[in-house]
């Protein structure tokens, strides 16, 4: 077998963008008209982050995505729940509150995380709160 030749390389450069192949193909614009999709991941925000808003009256909405039972056992002042699994099927209960942002707080993120996505999906402005009811203790925020 023999080895490749400068001679090679050199001819493969000049040629392969030319002919569109290589690492070099420029890539084609979209169709005319062709918009991208908004991407369906929410805003999100810390616990800090959410305690300044809701001191500052920004959060029209903030939906606690826990269980009944974990929601009735401590849960950020002024929330409401809606458990994860009844998310979906009540999206017009929510929709007073399309057009603003509606924080969304589970026990450590990854319930409010899945609702979030599924409230942008549906058109909402979800924020999702970082850390979720944990980080909230952690920082010495009150509960009711």
């Amino acid at each position: 077998m023999r080895g490749v030749t400068p001679a090679a390389v050199l001819a493969f450069a000049l040629v392969a963008p030319a002919t569109g192949c290589g690492p070099t193909a420029p890539v084609p614009p979209p169709p005319p008209g062709l918009v991208a999709p908004e991407p369906p991941y929410p805003s999100q925000v810390d616990v800090a982050g959410l305690k300044a808003a809701l001191d500052a009256g920004k959060v029209p909405l903030l939906l606690d995505v826990r269980s009944r039972l974990e929601f009735a056992s401590g849960h950020v002042p002024g929330s409401v729940n809606v458990p994860i699994d009844e998310v979906e099927g009540r999206l017009g209960e929510l929709s007073p509150w399309k057009d603003g942002p509606i924080y969304v707080i589970c026990k450590v993120g990854g319930r409010s995380a899945t609702a979030a996505v599924a409230l942008r999906r549906a058109g909402f402005h979800p924020v999702d709160v970082l850390g979720g009811t944990s980080a909230w203790l952690r920082a010495g925020y009150a509960t009711e």
